[in-house]
């Protein structure tokens, strides 16, 4: 019995440390900085020098707060991180924008949200708003038809870093003869891939971070099996 006893404990002193071991990994910001680097590279050389030949700004939409102390709904962080580009780039190029989303929002359009927040807020000019969409796929076919109406032929396609292959996939999909420059504010990973002892250490922001790779990994090998 006593044998028994001291046995238990040892597999539970083992069992922690090995617990201890994995929350270590899953938290070390390295474990996200490969994965994202994956989805984002391809596009860190694309400036505002890229998009001079432009003809449109489009703008993603994202999601909207449910609740704001200002006016219900607001922007979430990653859309007003999008909104602010956008309007950057249209100081900077004078091209018009295209707003696409209608989102989940049962009273409020995303892109009816957005076109205030940049008239209202950046002093931006909103020429489209593009409200059936409720989707990223969508976000690509409906404005397509705006692209086709108006004859645009290129567009510089404004999205968070994390979200571009994505939204560059699809639209290359669903925009044919489209020219398509995805363009994004910054980026989470290095450009070089390069590592610093703090990677290795624990941050509760890997999980954020994680979630977003992990969603857009699904959300592409969903589209690349329906597209086979």
């Amino acid at each position: 019995m006593r044998f028994k006893g001291c046995y238990q404990r040892a597999i539970l002193i083992i069992s922690c440390w090995w617990l201890l071991l994995f929350v270590w990994g899953v938290s070390m910001p390295i474990t996200y900085a490969l994965p994202l680097f994956w989805l984002e590279k391809n596009f860190f050389h694309n400036s505002v020098k890229s998009i001079q030949e432009c003809e449109l700004i489009v703008i993603l939409g994202g999601a909207l707060t449910q609740s704001s102390t200002m006016n219900p709904p607001n922007l979430s962080r990653n859309l007003l991180e999008r909104v602010r580009f956008g309007a950057f780039l249209q100081r900077q190029t004078h091209l018009p924008i295209l707003v696409t989303g209608r989102g989940s929002h049962p009273v409020y359009s995303e892109a009816k949200k957005m076109k205030e927040v940049l008239e209202e807020e950046f002093g931006a000019t909103v020429a489209y708003c593009e409200e059936q969409s409720c989707n990223t796929k969508e976000n690509a076919i409906f404005s397509f038809e705006i692209f086709k109406k108006h004859h645009i032929k290129s567009i510089a396609l404004v999205s968070n870093s994390w979200h571009l292959k994505r939204a560059n996939y699809l639209f290359q999909k669903n925009s044919s003869g489209i020219k398509i420059i995805p363009i994004a504010d910054f980026f989470y990973a290095n450009q070089k891939f390069e590592t610093e002892f703090s990677d290795f250490l624990p941050n509760m922001s890997t999980f954020y971070y994680q979630r977003r790779f992990y969603c857009e990994i699904v959300a592409l090998w969903v589209y690349y099996l329906r597209d086979k």
